[in-house]
């Protein structure tokens, strides 16, 4: 009699280790269903690391209450997770895994425009849905029918600098921007559109990615003495160039990109950074981003980080394709352009346009104060990109 309560004891606690072991999803795909999986690549690791982390943490908000609400018309949702390390070549290798091992219908990633096209020609190869919540380089347009974008393109951004630099009343300005291609991509696009305005150009200098001194491309800036220096890089290069730009006496406003426009600049810059100027993908202000925002508090102590809610709408997007169009590639490919006319939420409206990128407009923000702030837009600014590039 010992003996078998023994081995009864033991048979309870094997089968609680393997419950805890399997995860809330598995022990839901065991009440019926199998899982539905979909793929996540990003920069978990290295310099690029608070953008996937903050990603990857809007997806697993998304993840949760897709569960609780019951799944996928009843098939629980599980994200295989993977590092890009900042790297293409890495990029390619984890989205090959999850499309071979994995086999999942539909990839989320990456953040960075240029790990996102090394990837554009595998998922169009093996057609499977990719999905960028926010890479916005215009030749990611011809990247084919299975790419997606949750983020409106740099075609827009290029111009909305425009409409700042009119604002300001600057006839003539310099770039400065990271020398890959999504820098590329914004810096092409504004100078084009600022100069058909009649605007001139007084220097366009890149740096490269992963310095940490850019004395020398500051200090030629500096030499053209323009009334305003458009920047656009990441958050760890563009705050040291902030920074370095103060100390040699550069006194030239600084307007920032989308990627800029995060609490890792000012940390970085410090006070250097107070008055930068920047743009921001434009969200909503109402009950559905307060109701993000105390969500995301709860389950990660802490506001949401930069771009989680793009993240968070991107899973919910595909989530809704599968539930509409079926749990394959085609049938999600199909269905999210459907799903985009009507869906709504925390980083905004998602209709896309034939390319499958959304469209959108920005907020105008400035550091005040340690923070960044919205501005007022003047009217003539105020216009909603409703058709595609």
């Amino acid at each position: 009699m010992k003996r078998n309560v023994q081995v009864w004891l033991c048979l309870v606690v094997i089968l609680s280790l393997t419950v805890l072991a399997v995860g809330p999803a598995s022990v839901l795909a065991q009440g019926g269903k199998e899982p539905y999986k979909f793929g996540f690549v990003n920069h978990l690791t290295g310099d690029m690391a608070p953008y996937g982390q903050s990603l990857k943490k809007g997806t697993e908000l998304a993840v949760d209450q897709l569960n609780a609400a019951g799944g996928i018309n009843g098939h629980p949702v599980e994200v295989v997770y993977e590092d890009d390390r900042g790297q293409a070549a890495d990029a390619i290798t984890a989205f090959t895994k999850l499309v071979e091992t994995d086999k999942v219908p539909a990839v989320m990633g990456s953040a960075s425009s240029t790990k996102t096209l090394a990837i554009c020609p595998k998922a169009q190869e093996s057609k499977v849905v990719l999905v960028s919540s926010v890479s916005t380089n215009p030749a990611l347009k011809e990247c084919g029918k299975y790419f997606f974008s949750m983020m409106v393109s740099d075609d827009a951004q290029g111009e909305e600098w425009v409409k700042i630099a009119n604002n300001l009343g600057a006839k003539d300005a310099a770039v400065m921007y990271i020398n890959n291609d999504y820098g590329n991509g914004v810096k092409n696009v504004f100078v084009k559109a600022f100069e058909a305005a009649g605007g001139k150009i007084l220097i366009a200098q890149p740096f490269e990615e992963g310095s940490k001194d850019f004395r020398t491309e500051v200090l030629k800036v500096k030499q053209t003495n323009p009334p305003v220096i458009f920047i656009v890089d990441h958050t760890t290069e563009g705050a040291i160039v902030i920074k370095q730009a103060k100390e040699l006496g550069m006194t030239a406003p600084f307007v920032a990109d989308v990627s800029m426009v995060a609490k890792e600049t000012i940390q970085n810059a410090g006070d250097s950074s107070e008055g930068v100027m920047g743009v921001r993908a434009a969200s909503p202000t109402g009950p559905i981003w307060e109701k993000f925002k105390a969500e995301f508090k709860a389950k990660f102590n802490e506001d949401p980080t930069i771009w989680a809610d793009f993240a968070y709408d991107t899973m919910m997007m595909v989530a809704k394709a599968a539930e509409a169009g079926g749990y394959t590639s085609d049938g999600i490919q199909q269905a999210l352009f459907k799903v985009g006319e009507t869906y709504v939420g925390p980083s905004g409206a998602k209709k896309l346009n034939e390319y499958g990128i959304a469209l959108g407009d920005f907020d105008w923000v400035q550091v005040k104060k340690g923070d960044w702030g919205s501005i007022p837009k003047p009217a003539s600014a105020i216009t909603t990109t409703t058709t595609s590039k």
